[in-house]
């Protein structure tokens, strides 16, 4: 994620990562992203990290992207 960012020219604290396991939002916050979980209901373990948003669908993710960037 690193790499790509660099190569991209990504503002990694600008940036969000949506995922539904565990080691997308450890990954995402490695990285220094907000991360939102998509909850599957995985009967494995948590992240290490507490996402910053849980929802239960793409789009509610969506809604609540669109909402953080607004009010910054």
């Amino acid at each position: 994620m690193l790499a790509a960012a660099a190569r991209h020219a990504v503002d990694l604290k600008q940036s969000f990562l949506i995922g539904d396991r565990w080691r997308d939002i450890d990954c995402g916050a490695a990285a220094g992203v907000r991360t939102v979980l998509i909850d599957r209901g995985y009967s494995e373990r948590a992240p290490e990290h507490a996402p910053d948003f849980v929802a239960e669908s793409v789009g509610a993710a969506a809604d609540w992207i669109l909402s953080a960037t607004r009010r910054s």
